[in-house]
C-alpha cells in the first residue's frame, strides 16, 4: 500500500493490516496471528513502516475448554473485578 502524507507528498510504502469489526467482532485467532507476524516479518525485511489499524474485540481463544479454565486473572481488586484487570497468566502447575 502507498501512503501520502505531508512528509512523502510522492507516497511511501506502508503494510497495513487491520482487523475486520463485521467478521467476528474483529477479534485475533491463531489463523489471523500466523499473518499478523508475516506481514511484521514482511515489513522489517524491507525496512517499511507497518501500521496496525485495530477495531477489534481482542483475541479469541479457540482452545479447548479445559484449557481454557486453566487461564487466571490477576484483578486490580479481585472483590470488585469491574474495575479491570491486571494480566492474565497460567501457573506451573497449568502446564502439567
Amino acid at each position: 500500500m502507498v501512503l501520502k502524507t505531508v512528509e512523502y507528498p510522492q507516497g511511501r510504502q506502508v503494510v497495513l493490516i487491520a482487523n475486520d469489526i463485521t467478521y467476528k467482532a474483529g477479534s485475533f485467532g491463531t489463523r489471523e496471528d500466523v499473518v499478523f507476524k508475516l506481514a511484521s516479518e514482511y515489513a522489517r525485511q524491507h525496512r517499511i513502516p507497518r501500521l496496525y489499524v485495530a477495531a477489534n474485540s481482542g483475541a479469541r481463544i479457540g482452545l479447548a475448554e479445559k484449557v481454557k479454565k486453566a487461564f487466571k486473572v490477576a484483578f486490580k481488586d479481585p472483590s470488585k473485578p469491574e474495575n479491570g484487570f491486571n494480566f492474565i497468566y497460567l501457573t506451573k502447575e497449568d502446564y502439567a
